[in-house]
C-alpha cells in the first residue's frame, strides 16, 4: 500500500481544532466540542467555501437555538414537542430559503431541547451559538491565513499537462493511423475546470490582479482540442495527412515516423481537424506564467 503525505486541508483542520481546544482552555467558550465541530465543517477547499458553509452553520445554529429555547420553556424532553420542534425548525429554514442550514439547525435544536439538563434555557442557547460562532471564525481564519493554495500555478501546470497529453494523442493519431482513446484528456480538462472554479472563488478574497478572461480562453482552447480529437475518433475510413499538415507536424515533434503517408486532396475533413488541433496546441504552448496565467 502506497502511503501519501497528509494534504494541507487535513493539516489545517487539525490546526483549527487545536486552536479551538486552546480557546477552550482559556474558558472563552463553554463547550469545546461545538466549536471544534463547526471548525471542521468550515474547513473547505477555498476561503469562499469556508465562508459559505460557516454562514449556513451560523444561520442554522441561530434558528435551532431559538426554537430549542422556546420549546424548552414550554416543556423540556417531551417526545411530542421534540417532533413538533424539528418540524418547525425545518419549516422555518425552508421559508427563509436556507435549506443548507437545515441539518445543523435540527442538531442544535436537539442538543438544546434534549441536552439542556439543569442549565438555564437562555444561557444554554446563547452558549451554543457563541461556541459555534467561534469555531466558524477559527475555521475561516485558519483557511485564509495558513498556506492558501496557489491555484494560479496549479492551473498553469495542468495546462502544460493537457498540452503534453494532446501532443501525444495527436502523434499517435498521425503515426499509427488509428484513432486513440481520448478519455485521459477529458479527465485532465475536467480537473482544469475544477481548479479554475476554485481559483475564481479565491480571487474574490485576493488583492492580486489577474486576467481571468485569458485563463478562460485557454480552457476553451483545451476543450476545442478535445472536440476536434473527438471528431477524428468517429471517422471510420483511413485518412491521410496533406503536405501542409505534415510540415506543421514536423515542426511540432522532434521526431516523426518516416512512414507517415502524405496525400493531397484525399481527406479534407480529417486535415481540417488536424490543422485546428495543431493550431490550438501551439497557442497553448505560447502561454507563459508572466502573462497572468
Amino acid at each position: 500500500m502506497k502511503l501519501h503525505k497528509p494534504g494541507m486541508r487535513n493539516i489545517k483542520t487539525g490546526i483549527g481544532v487545536m486552536i479551538c481546544v486552546l480557546v477552550g482552555y482559556l474558558n472563552i467558550i463553554d463547550n469545546t466540542l461545538f466549536a471544534a465541530v463547526a471548525c471542521i465543517v468550515c474547513m473547505q477547499t477555498t476561503v469562499k467555501g469556508s465562508l459559505t458553509v460557516g454562514l449556513n452553520r451560523l444561520k442554522g445554529t441561530f434558528i435551532g437555538g431559538l426554537i430549542g429555547f422556546i420549546f424548552v420553556l414550554i416543556h423540556p424532553g417531551s417526545p411530542i414537542l421534540s417532533c413538533l420542534g424539528i418540524i418547525t425548525t425545518i419549516y422555518i429554514c425552508n421559508v427563509l430559503k436556507i435549506n443548507n442550514s437545515i441539518t445543523i439547525a435540527c442538531v442544535v435544536y436537539c442538543s438544546i431541547y434534549l441536552g439542556i439538563g439543569t442549565n438555564s434555557p437562555l444561557e444554554y442557547s446563547i452558549h451554543r451559538i457563541i461556541d459555534t460562532s467561534i469555531g466558524v471564525v477559527i475555521g475561516v481564519c485558519v483557511n485564509y491565513f495558513i498556506y492558501r493554495p496557489n491555484y494560479l500555478n496549479r492551473i498553469y501546470n495542468e495546462i502544460r499537462e493537457i498540452e503534453n497529453t494532446s501532443i501525444k494523442l495527436l502523434k499517435s493519431e498521425i503515426e499509427k493511423g488509428t484513432h486513440v482513446d481520448i478519455s485521459s484528456l477529458k479527465t485532465e480538462i475536467t480537473k482544469l475546470e475544477g481548479l479554475y472554479k476554485n481559483f475564481l472563488d479565491e480571487l474574490e478574497y485576493s488583492s492580486d490582479e489577474v486576467d481571468n478572461k485569458s485563463i478562460n480562453r485557454t480552457i476553451n482552447k483545451c476543450k476545442q482540442i478535445y472536440l476536434h480529437l473527438q471528431v477524428l475518433e468517429h471517422m471510420k475510413d483511413k485518412c491521410y495527412l496533406n503536405k501542409e499538415n505534415y510540415i506543421k507536424s514536423k515542426n511540432l515533434y522532434d521526431k516523426l515516423d518516416k512512414n507517415v503517408e502524405v496525400k493531397e486532396d484525399v481527406s479534407p475533413v480529417y486535415n481540417y481537424h488536424i490543422s485546428m488541433i495543431i493550431e490550438r496546441i501551439n497557442e497553448i504552448h505560447e502561454i507563459e506564467v508572466d502573462d497572468n496565467i
